[in-house]
């Protein structure tokens, strides 16, 4: 047998249509595992930091000074959509570069480990593809996470909603996210998801009592 026979053998071609080729080779190079673990972190990560943003608008804009409180909730909200931006190109970008050195690196040293190059194996072209679906999950998780959360604070400078009330269905969205977040980590993990779910629902109810304990001892409550 030949060695590129040997090498088809190994790491058979991706054949199919695109979705059937990226399937493919996320199997090959085990991208699944990697990509959901991305998606349920990233995720968790991206409903936290909005939590903490909106409660930081909900405990110090004051109601009592509507000029000043709407200033301060167009702060908020320009807040909360960068950050969802950035933690999309943060993750994309990041995750990328990294995954793309780590599989070079494990190419050159399978190559090496066989005595052969590697390159432009199905495995290497793998490898790519892998990177790049890993690193759209790195920051599609996050950013996806981030924006349904803040939904309902768009609906405030039209005046559908009152920025109080807009804060509290964004809260009501993340704890039901993360709780959901629990129940698919529980799934994957073939635990109990009702207590996962519970223990990412308590992540959330710690933030928010952290956050009002700090704004209690520095003053910081509208």
């Amino acid at each position: 047998m030949s060695e590129s026979e040997d090498d088809n053998n190994l790491y058979p071609t991706l054949e199919g249509g695109r979705i059937q080729r990226v399937m493919r080779a996320l199997e090959l190079t085990k991208g699944v595992e990697i990509a959901r673990r991305y998606l349920a972190m990233n995720a968790f990560d991206g409903a936290l930091t909005m939590l903490g943003l909106i409660l930081g608008g909900l405990i110090t804009i004051n109601p009592a000074l509507p000029a000043e409180a709407n200033l301060q909730f167009n702060a908020i909200l320009l807040a909360a959509a960068g950050t969802s931006i950035a933690m999309a190109i943060s993750g994309f970008s990041g995750s990328y570069l990294t995954e793309s050195a780590e599989r070079i690196r494990e190419v050159e040293e399978m190559g090496k480990a066989m005595l052969s190059d590697m390159s432009e194996s199905m495995y290497a072209k793998a490898t790519k593809t892998t990177s790049v679906v890993v690193a759209l999950v790195d920051g599609a998780s996050p950013a996806i996470a981030a924006f349904i959360i803040i939904i309902p604070l768009f609906f405030v400078p039209g005046g559908y909603l009152g920025y109080r009330i807009a804060f509290y269905i964004a809260i009501a969205i993340c704890m039901t996210l993360l709780f959901i977040l629990g129940l698919f980590l529980g799934a994957v993990s073939k635990q109990n998801m009702w207590a996962y779910g519970a223990k990412t629902l308590f992540a959330g109810i710690l933030t928010a009592f952290l956050m009002f304990l700090i704004s209690y001892f520095t003053g910081a409550a509208g």
